[in-house]
């Protein structure tokens, strides 16, 4: 079994409305519900962006920075 994974690119703040952009970068054909964004923090809201990106709206404080990786929600066999 192979486990993929998706890897946080960036976090940018913004303290305004106590959220965060976190952006985030895959290989293979996945959505980026795919993946168990749990460990960034409170999720608001992601939305895919390009074929292999997208973003997580967190509520601050994020959980996690730059490098980090999440694992997909089920293994790929």
């Amino acid at each position: 079994m192979k486990t993929e994974v998706v890897a946080v690119v960036s976090i940018r703040e913004n303290p305004e409305d106590g959220t965060a952009r976190v952006n985030l970068r895959w290989e293979g054909n996945h959505q980026i519900s795919d993946f168990n964004l749990d460990k960034l923090g409170r999720v608001l809201d992601c939305e895919d962006e390009f074929e292999h990106g997208g973003f997580a709206l967190v509520e601050r404080p994020v959980n996690v920075s730059v490098g980090t990786t999440l694992p997909l929600l089920k293994e790929v066999k």
